[in-house]
């Protein structure tokens, strides 16, 4: 039975991840290399850690592509108590970097369970709706329910502090529940309602912190403060601007080498892309995330239930504003917020919550039909 299930594995999917994960891991080595050697460290030793993520994410998700998907919806409510558990030893004994406690120390690694809650969200919510009658999903009662699961993490979020990840976990409710059959007309008011909350955040402060809204202006003027805020958006560009067609060239990135932006192999690894590859490795780039796109979208149609469908349609809404978030911050299309690109940004965390979500998205293409004996 295993191996009829692996022969339905979405190669396409798994080629596209693989390539992303390649790109990205010659992308951190060419951006750390030359700051590590200065510091007299092995010049590889940021990529070797990317592969090792890499390797223990091909396992993890390999493991869930086993699991039917059905009995995930069982385990969904531990999973989600086990990362709200998570997020509150992180507001306890959490590492502080960047002036936000986000990090869990576990020996020598440490767990984002930010990262985590994306996928707790994606299954509780997905489970919850796919639950419902199509009566049940019209009520705003059960749109109000399913909304908690996700407002509970956000809050534990905020308070690290962080404003991106809950952002992404509401736009991840937005599309899971549109895909559920909620009114949009339930759906607009929920929204608006989030827009006077974030008015009222913005202006009594507290919640929004001050280096939240110097990203948010620089990004509306980067010009005001290039050394500051707008520093890391002005060179972004300035990389990516000098790249022209094709490039500097494989290693030849000054922007990159020199250290400019920093923390470039995380947020702004598009940058390196843009610099040494030129217009030509960034469409290739994008055309990969694209196809990834393309495969989390038809694995969310082909879904043979709903809790497929809905679990499906938010990985994919999971990737999409990722993508489209640190892609925009590189461009200056969008503020600048720590979001890294699906399997190319360097991250643990991130790297094994990819691979888990590709995992379930193979779990559901493979299972889309009954195995025939």
């Amino acid at each position: 039975m295993q191996m009829r299930l692996l022969r339905r594995v979405d190669f396409i999917l798994l080629i596209a991840m693989l390539l992303l994960c390649a790109y990205g891991a010659l992308m951190i080595y060419s951006c750390t290399q030359a700051q590590l050697a200065m510091a007299d460290k092995p010049p590889t030793s940021t990529m070797t850690l990317q592969l090792i993520w890499i390797g223990l994410g091909l396992v993890v998700m390999g493991l869930i592509m086993m699991v039917d998907y059905s009995r995930i919806a069982s385990l969904s409510l531990v999973f989600y108590g086990l990362v709200l558990g998570l997020l509150l030893l992180v507001l306890a004994i959490g590492q502080t970097a960047y002036g936000s406690a986000r990090w869990l120390a576990i020996g020598p690694i440490n767990i984002q369970p930010g990262e985590l809650a994306k996928l707790a969200v994606i299954l509780m919510v997905g489970a919850y709706l796919s639950s419902r009658n199509s009566r049940e999903l019209e009520t705003f009662h059960t749109l109000a329910f399913s909304l908690g699961y996700v407002m509970v993490p956000a809050a534990l979020i905020l308070l690290q502090p962080d404003l991106g990840t809950p952002v992404v976990l509401i736009f991840i409710w937005f599309s899971v529940a549109f895909l559920a059959g909620a009114r949009l007309t339930q759906l607009g008011a929920i929204a608006f309602a989030f827009m006077m909350l974030f008015t009222v955040a913005w202006s009594t402060g507290g919640v929004i912190h001050p280096y939240h809204k110097e990203r948010l202006t620089a990004f509306l003027h980067p010009d005001e403060d290039p050394q500051g805020a707008g520093w890391q958006i002005r060179q972004s560009l300035i990389a990516i601007g000098s790249g022209h067609l094709l490039g500097k060239g494989l290693f030849q990135g000054t922007q990159s080498r020199l250290g400019f932006i920093p923390h470039q192999e995380k947020d702004f690894v598009f940058t390196v892309v843009g610099e040494e590859w030129g217009f030509a490795g960034c469409f290739a780039l994008l055309a990969l995330l694209a196809v990834l796109m393309w495969r989390s979208l038809t694995i969310c149609w082909q879904a043979k239930d709903g809790f497929g469908r809905l679990m499906a349609g938010g990985i994919a809404a999971m990737f999409f504003i990722h993508i489209t978030a640190n892609v925009g911050m590189a461009l200056g299309l969008t503020p600048v917020k720590g979001m890294t690109l699906p399997f190319v940004s360097y991250g643990g965390s991130s790297m094994i919550v990819n691979c888990l979500a590709a995992g379930i998205l193979q779990n559901i293409y493979m299972r889309k039909r009954k195995i025939a004996f």
